[in-house]
């Protein structure tokens, strides 16, 4: 990658806490890999700000959702980008944006990263339609407000939020940087894969829909027992998905969160990755696994790209799951790794600032 120079300095903004999770493999990558080439870093979460100020965004977001869901999650950004502005509003070269809702306008080069709505992500909760609507109208107006680049992380998303989900509303295009990982120690060895091992990785949530890939095992368990299955992951969901395991006597092994190399050991073990989630608009997990050379079968309306789904299943149907996967071929289709590298991420993020 080409640097400005190697005093230039880069700011990346995310409202959250440092802990785990797509926007955090993100903002990680990113970090890595420009401080490799010679930018000075800063990184601002709400780790950086001071203790007593860290846990207010959840506060609001948590009070006003208690009487007015689910627009607490809106003024937990709004609190959020306050709190930045005030303290780390400071002169840098570049911008990076994770999140639309904690985003400003200034004469800084910037470029925001949609990697998700709120509107679009609230499977764990009982909404009315008017109150996501509600939401919506929100989110166009902090979208038509953004005067850099805007970029989302992959084209079915950007199509999904232009023409389905905010339909003729976004006065202004999005652009697409899709995500990447570092492949620099990609060599795999394979011979330790187990044939009819299965495996998931991911957080223990409803959006995930851990509970429904445990009602296909158990059917699948019933067709051929010799299938395994294997979650990587922590969540709320973990104490249920593990008494429907014990009250069903099923073959599964839980891991529980293991660090980034770790993972990509276990997934070099199995030979199918299964991701039953309802809604995703990239998957690192998905692209891990298929670095890692598994059979993926997912729900096929996924705004994620096409090469990440080996089998799609286009029902919620748990015989329809258990048949793709007793007849799918093992041998996984072709994969251009180099199209999902944290360089190319980081190169285009930083061309689009500018």
């Amino acid at each position: 990658m080409k640097t400005l120079s190697s005093k230039c300095e880069v700011a990346i903004y995310y409202g959250g806490f440092r802990r785990f999770g797509g926007v955090n493999s993100h903002l990680r990558a990113l970090e890595k890999t420009l401080v490799k080439d010679g930018y000075v870093v800063t990184v601002v979460t709400l780790d950086q700000l001071p203790f007593l100020c860290r846990y207010i965004p959840h506060i609001v977001e948590k009070l006003v959702n208690l009487f007015n869901l689910p627009i607490g999650f809106l003024c937990k950004g709004y609190v959020t980008r306050l709190l930045y502005r005030a303290l780390f509003d400071t002169r840098v070269d570049i911008r990076i944006f994770e999140d639309i809702y904690i985003s400003w306008n200034s004469k800084i080069p910037t470029v925001t990263v949609l990697h998700a709505v709120w509107s679009d992500n609230l499977q764990a909760y009982s909404v009315c339609e008017s109150d996501v609507d509600r939401l919506k109208c929100a989110e166009i107006k902090i979208i038509n407000q953004i005067s850099h680049p805007l970029i989302t992380v992959s084209y079915p998303y950007r199509d999904f939020l232009e023409n389905v989900h905010f339909p003729k509303s976004l006065s202004r295009r999005i652009g697409v940087v899709e995500l990447g990982v570092d492949q620099t120690n990609l060599h795999f060895d394979y011979k330790f894969r187990q044939l009819k091992s299965i495996v998931y990785t991911g957080a223990l949530e409803a959006r995930k829909n851990v509970l429904f890939l445990l009602q296909v095992f158990r059917q699948l368990s019933i067709v051929d027992s010799a299938y395994k299955l294997t979650i990587i992951g922590d969540g709320p969901e973990m104490k249920s998905l593990r008494d429907f395991v014990d009250t069903n006597n099923l073959s599964v092994s839980f891991l529980g969160r293991l660090s980034n190399e770790n993972v990509t050991s276990e997934l070099l073990k199995h030979s199918i990755y299964l991701h039953t989630s309802t809604k995703e608009s990239f998957s690192y997990a998905l692209l891990e696994a298929k670095l890692a050379g598994l059979k993926t079968c997912a729900y096929d309306r996924l705004q994620v790209p096409s090469d990440f789904i080996d089998i799609g299943v286009a029902t919620f149907d748990v015989d329809d799951w258990c048949q793709a996967i007793v007849s799918m071929e093992l041998q996984p289709k072709a994969f251009r790794a180099e199209n999902y590298t944290v360089e190319k991420m980081a190169e285009s993020t930083l061309r689009l600032a500018r």
